[in-house]
């Protein structure tokens, strides 16, 4: 068998010195061994494969059509034909493992006080417009539900997003204590980035901005919503213990209760990349925990608020969630998905989780005692 970092080059050579046809058993194997080891590449990635290998093999196609050959120029362009279509026989299935193991573990703990505030922006840069707040810190984000702010003026984005959910993994598997260490290196791995100095550089950035961001939420008990808000840090402090990059952090007292109250959502990394849009990607940080709690409808201008999208118009905003809904149906996280328009002529989008979804929603712990604040959750 091939080395297991070989590339899919290093297949075909296996396969084409089989000399036997695609459905022979052996062939098939190899073709799952391929897949196997490829299944962790991004969904655009793989379909930029098969596109360009189809296209390829279109061309051969068209050659063997327009043009009289030799025997050996036949055979010849016939076995590369072969491999064009064994390339993209491997970059197809190695989709399928992809999606079939997009809920096995490790799994990705999410914190609930992140997916239910949806507040990472589907803006790619950190500058914001903001203002200045009645004491005087700068607010850079209100969704209506979550109040960010952040003394440099700089936004949550969807790779801060990432790293929490990485944060989180590191945290279950180090023991989930409020404080522990972890290395960039664990970090950049638990998130499926490369370990290069670019990597390190944006992962340090996104840990700086989630320590200084703070969010503005409401505590929930059992039998009610108490009134007053109180602004809070995910990460209480970050600090390098050595030149190692190796990294101390510790989260803030109500992030920790939350956490050891099970507030977490399981959400695949593997799916976010797989999303095409950045709305999508911030539906589905979103939809878990609103999904657990019976939340299946929103206003369109809700949703747009909510993701910071920045369209004016009606029909672009309307535009924008369906791209974003027909991607998640794409990805089987969503079964359908209707627009409505109500007597005011209010349109709201309702959401129909598919069990994929649902198997993420599922795991959210929604357990609270009924005199201590033990989850953090929004309006």
């Amino acid at each position: 068998m091939p080395p297991r970092k070989s590339n899919i080059e290093t297949w075909i050579t296996k396969i084409i010195s089989l000399g036997l046809p695609k459905d022979d058993v052996t062939v098939q194997t190899l073709i799952n061994d391929a897949a196997e080891e490829l299944k962790g590449k991004s969904k655009i990635e793989a379909q930029r494969h098969i596109r360009e290998e189809g296209q390829k093999e279109l061309e051969l196609h068209k050659i063997i059509a327009s043009q009289k050959l030799s025997d050996s120029e036949l055979n010849e362009i016939n076995t590369q034909i072969f491999k064009h279509e064994v390339r993209q026989i491997i970059w197809q299935k190695s989709q399928e493992l992809r999606r079939a193991a997009y809920y096995s573990k490790p799994s990705h703990p999410y914190g609930d006080i992140f997916s239910t505030g949806a507040i990472s922006s589907i803006s790619k840069s950190r500058n914001k417009s903001s203002e200045i707040a009645d004491d005087g810190e700068t607010l850079v984000r209100d969704n209506r539900r979550t109040k960010i702010y952040h003394p440099a003026k700089k936004e949550l984005t969807l790779q801060d997003a990432k790293v929490l959910i990485g944060i989180h993994k590191l945290w279950e598997e180090s023991g989930k204590e409020k404080e522990f260490e972890f290395t960039i290196f664990s970090l950049a791995k638990a998130i499926g980035r490369d370990t290069g100095g670019k990597t390190y550089k944006e992962i340090w950035e996104s840990l700086e901005v989630l320590q200084d961001s703070k969010f503005e939420f409401t505590y929930y008990y059992k039998q009610g919503l108490i009134e007053s808000l109180d602004r809070i840090n995910i990460l209480q402090s970050i600090g390098r213990r050595d030149r190692q990059k190796t990294f101390k952090i510790m989260f803030s007292d109500a992030v920790y209760r939350s956490l050891q109250a099970g507030a977490f959502a399981y959400l695949s990394l593997a799916i976010l990349e797989d999303l095409n849009t950045s709305t999508a990607q911030n539906l589905y940080l979103f939809l878990p925990a609103q999904v657990a709690q019976g939340n299946r409808r929103w206003s369109l201008e809700e949703i747009v608020t909510l993701m910071g999208a920045k369209a004016n118009r009606p029909q672009k905003r309307k535009d924008i969630v369906k791209e974003a809904c027909e991607n998640m149906v794409e990805l089987n996280l969503l079964e359908g998905y209707e627009f409505h328009t109500d007597e005011t002529g209010t349109v709201y989008c309702e959401f129909k989780p598919s069990r994929l979804l649902l198997m993420s929603s599922n795991t959210i712990n929604t357990t609270r005692n009924e005199n201590i604040v033990e989850q953090l959750t929004l309006l």
